[in-house]
């Protein structure tokens, strides 16, 4: 059932993947309705799952967002001013920082997973394809296309080398910091060979890419766009209609 809707979703025009995914990403900033939020993640997060295999990519979501959730509600809870949920207690912890910072890392979660959402609904090849169509600066943007795959696998390679490194030490506070400007450093050096490679085989590079970007015979794309764009303008009225 999954690979039969991501293929209904990859036949599609690319221009109304493309909106689909702005139109879920702005109406994700731009709220401030919690029911709407929640609508907002579970649909990211069944679109995840199907397009995905079984929500891969959410499982090693879950982990880098915990790294942001937890410092947003702690700073919350403890530095906003309001009642406080233990009287008497020397951790000063409001509960109006609680919902506070709840929202917050609520709201930030739903972005980060509709923006997972639009960077899946086009492969690299669409992606650089459409970017070329793009007067003036779209084609500026296509080097990072190309090197954010290869540098996001390489990436949590170093990454993790350096944390078995740091865990085959007794995880050490004092050498994470050494540790971590290895990662860093190697991460830098990497990205400047990946660059350099690129620039030296930026026609075959590109060209192969445009060579595979060429879609197959789409389902309705003018219709699908058309009521990609209408369900957009309603939803956005909506919203605006409730702040």
């Amino acid at each position: 059932m999954s690979g039969q809707i991501t293929d209904s979703i990859i036949r599609t025009a690319p221009t109304s993947r493309v909106v689909l995914g702005v139109s879920l990403l702005l109406t994700t900033a731009l709220n401030n309705l919690f029911y709407i939020a929640v609508i907002q993640l579970l649909i990211s997060v069944s679109l995840l799952v199907v397009m995905t295999s079984g929500g891969r990519l959410l499982k090693e979501s879950a982990r880098l967002l915990c790294w942001l959730v937890i410092p947003i509600l702690l700073l919350h809870a403890l530095f906003t001013p309001g009642e406080m949920l233990v009287k008497g207690t020397a951790i000063p912890v409001s509960i109006e920082g609680i919902q506070l910072g709840g929202w917050f890392a609520f709201h930030l979660v739903a972005m980060f997973l509709s923006a997972l959402v639009f960077s899946r609904l086009l492969s690299k090849e669409e992606w650089i394809s459409f970017m070329l169509r793009m007067p003036r600066w779209g084609e500026r943007l296509v080097p990072y296309v190309l090197l954010l795959e290869s540098g996001l696998k390489k990436n949590r390679e170093i990454v993790r080398r350096e944390y078995a490194s740091w865990h085959s030490c007794g995880k050490k506070m004092r050498q994470l910091p050494i540790y971590i400007t290895i990662a860093l450093t190697d991460t830098l050096n990497e990205n400047r060979k990946d660059a350099s490679e690129l620039w030296h085989d930026w026609d075959r590079r590109v060209l192969s890419v445009m060579d595979g970007s060429q879609p197959e015979k789409q389902t309705g794309p003018m219709a699908t766009t058309a009521i990609v764009i209408a369900t957009t303008i309603v939803w956005m009225i909506y919203l605006a209609g409730s702040v």
